[in-house]
This record gives structure tokens, C-alpha cells and sequence, in this order.
């Protein structure tokens, strides 16, 4: 999905039932697991983090 929304870390798919299509928005949160991985993280201009996701 590379280049298709303006986050790398995000894509949109949908159901193809033809009476009651549903759209969703895929977003992968990165948990750092080393000190080295949350800085690198620091560094990007991410939009999306676990702080502002909907869980369900």
C-alpha cells in the first residue's frame, strides 16, 4: 500500500458484500521495545500513536 495515504502506517480496505459495503481504516501503533526503537520513533512525523486510536 506504499504511497497510496499519506502515512505509511496506515491503509484502507473494505468489505465487498454488495448490499452493505463497510470501509475501515487499518492503522499499524508501533510500541517501542528498545531504547534505541523510541528514538527512532521520536524522530518520525507519525500522525497516528496508541494515545489517539480507537480500540473498539
Amino acid at each position: 500500500m506504499k504511497g497510496w495515504t499519506n502515512d505509511d502506517r496506515m491503509m484502507i480496505a473494505c468489505c465487498n458484500d454488495g448490499t452493505r459495503p463497510v470501509i475501515f481504516q487499518i492503522e499499524r501503533i508501533d510500541i517501542p521495545e528498545s531504547e534505541e526503537e523510541k528514538e527512532w520513533l521520536k524522530k518520525q512525523s507519525f500522525k497516528n500513536s496508541a494515545e489517539n486510536t480507537y480500540t473498539g
